[in-house]
């Protein structure tokens, strides 16, 4: 079954024609890239990485479990 998605891009559709041709055929090779990556387990892996400049309080209501 198919879906319709849109967006609104901030660069004009005749740029983003010239610069990838078909759109539509793109925009679909990105997102099955991304989802044929394997995300991270938990948040936690990604605020390993390199720790985001917010307070101490924030930081750890990122570790938190919902």
């Amino acid at each position: 079954m198919r879906e319709t998605v849109s967006f609104r891009s901030t660069r004009p559709k005749r740029e983003l024609r010239r610069t990838f041709g078909n759109v539509s055929r793109k925009i679909n090779q990105l997102i099955e890239r991304e989802l044929a990556r394997p995300g991270p387990a938990d948040w936690r892996e990604v605020l390993k990485r390199e720790r985001p400049v917010v307070s101490d309080r924030d930081y750890t209501k990122c570790l938190r479990p919902e």
